[in-house]
């Protein structure tokens, strides 16, 4: 799966987040909604959190996963927007919220400035990965694109189905015809692209 490039704790001097607020989190439980302005930098410290935005339906769509040493929030810290989705933990998590003025504070050392732009630079690229794999039409052009682009994808049916914006079986059944056809073949929990030609003509 195309990997989102992320500002992470090496951006920053370790001091930044020694004075924020640690919020523990059980599974499934939501730290920020849709109606919430931001007005801190986060930073997962343990677990996973996630960012989803739910359907009229109620089908959960996740735009971006967080582990540890990930920071989230790097723009709507400055600008005090509502959050664009859910951030929910995965699974028990730990995490550190630095407001505004602090970051404000840190972000005045020239070399801590240029890291974090430079951060914010690499991950807007990678989230038009992710606009561009939701313009296209069917699930296997949406596979093709995350084999073209990376090279390899690494198959977690639910969390894969979920990035890619469709079922799980629409998934299952997507891969297996790839495969049949020759263009891609299972390594384990992997996928590899076999006919490179083949998947760029499903374009």
């Amino acid at each position: 799966m195309i990997q989102f490039a992320v500002i992470d704790e090496n951006s920053f001097s370790g001091e930044l987040f020694n004075d924020g607020r640690t919020i523990n989190l059980s599974a499934g439980e939501v730290l920020h909604d849709v109606h919430d302005s931001c007005s801190a930098l986060g930073k997962v410290v343990g677990g996973k959190l996630r960012l989803s935005r739910l359907l009229s339906t109620g089908r959960e769509i996740i735009i971006k996963e967080f582990v540890p040493g990930e920071i989230f929030a790097e723009l709507l810290v400055f600008t005090g927007d509502n959050y664009p989705g859910w951030l929910i933990a995965t699974i028990d998590s730990e995490i550190v919220e630095v407001d505004r003025g602090r970051v404000m504070e840190h972000l005045k050392d020239p070399k801590s400035l240029l890291s974090y732009i430079s951060g914010i630079s690499l991950k807007m690229n990678h989230l038009s990965d992710k606009i561009e794999i939701m313009s296209l039409k069917t699930v296997a052009q949406k596979i093709a694109y995350c084999l073209l682009t990376d090279g390899v994808l690494s198959l977690s049916v639910t969390r894969t189905a979920d990035y890619l914006g469709c079922s799980r079986e629409a998934l299952s059944r997507a891969i297996s015809e790839l495969e049949k056809d020759g263009m891609i073949e299972r390594r384990g929990r992997t996928i590899i692209p076999v006919d490179k030609l083949r998947l760029e003509n499903l374009f």
